[in-house]
């Protein structure tokens, strides 16, 4: 499997101003995702309830991570954990220490910048950086990812509570365009833990979504899916299940991957609003994002 060329180094945050609306599961999978794709990902835990740390079945009170990282007490490179994780993902993991960051800074630290120099170190060694951030736009941590990525992914359920954390992460994006990072675009809105059955309410909250972000909603749902907590409390990902492209959720993570890739990929078209949908430029992405059906499982080393 050989990745196409792409920018390296892109920084992306994940969030929502709500807990509990898929956003560290969509952001290890999606990681996991493009691993299969044969890229490199780094994922940096910024989050005290480390729930990306403890999805990825790492102890989070074992290794240092970014609370020594953004206090500089360590190099990125020495809180690199690599082993044990899926397939080209690469953690900075997270511990409750990290809701004592503020108390540790020097009180003339610049909170917007927290992550500038440990970025500039590391994210040439990645093709994504993925930021997942604590559900507080006001955390020290939060405001350090969204200062300093070039794009945010927002999480949501399709629920009246999680488009009322969308409706916040809007204007928390405005804020930081205007008066930190102008940079910082949308990549998009994910739905997660969808239920198949169509219901006007689902169709009502998704419509809300795209008028307040037109062209900004993938196309690929997370469906609902016993099995991601399950995998969450085995520490483990759907990439990591034997035969794993015969479960669902995995193909949609790979589909979702694909747009993400193909977004990234083609950021000003992305932007202009030009951009074809992914499914109309399929050849042109790795192979591990082409349609399930054109896959054998000896295509996966017999996974």
């Amino acid at each position: 499997m050989k990745k196409r060329e792409h920018p390296r180094g892109i920084v992306i945050a994940v969030g929502n101003q709500k807990g509990g609306v898929g956003k560290t599961t969509n952001t290890v999978h999606l990681a996991a995702a493009l691993g299969q794709g044969g890229y490199r990902c780094l994922i940096i835990d910024l989050d005290p309830a480390a729930g990306a740390t403890r999805h990825l079945g790492v102890p989070e009170n074992k290794f240092a991570g970014t609370f020594e990282l953004l206090t500089q007490r360590e190099s990125a490179d020495q809180l690199i954990i690599s082993e044990n994780l899926p397939h080209g993902v690469h953690l900075i993991t997270s511990r409750p220490q990290l809701s004592e960051l503020d108390a540790a800074l020097s009180k003339f630290a610049d909170r917007t910048k927290l992550l500038e120099q440990p970025l500039a170190a590391i994210r040439k060694s990645y093709d994504f950086v993925f930021l997942d951030t604590a559900p507080f736009a006001g955390a020290t941590t939060t405001v350090a990812a969204y200062s300093v990525a070039r794009w945010i992914l927002l999480s949501a359920f399709p629920h009246p509570l999680s488009l009322g954390g969308l409706t916040e992460a809007f204007r928390d994006v405005s804020d930081v365009r205007r008066h930190r990072n102008p940079a910082l675009e949308v990549l998009g809105v994910v739905f997660s833990n969808v239920d198949g059955r169509a219901t006007r309410l689902r169709a009502e909250l998704e419509s809300a979504a795209a008028a307040a972000l037109p062209g900004r909603m993938f196309e690929t749902h997370i469906s609902q899916a016993v099995l991601l907590p399950e995998l969450s409390g085995c520490g483990k990902t759907v990439f990591q299940v034997p035969a794993y492209l015969r479960v669902p959720v995995a193909q949609q993570y790979l589909r979702l991957a694909a747009e993400v890739e193909h977004r990234t990929q083609h950021r000003e078209l992305f932007l202009q609003g030009k951009l074809p949908a992914v499914a109309d430029g399929l050849l042109s992405v790795p192979r591990a994002f082409t349609p399930l059906d054109e896959f054998t499982l000896q295509d996966q080393g017999g996974k």
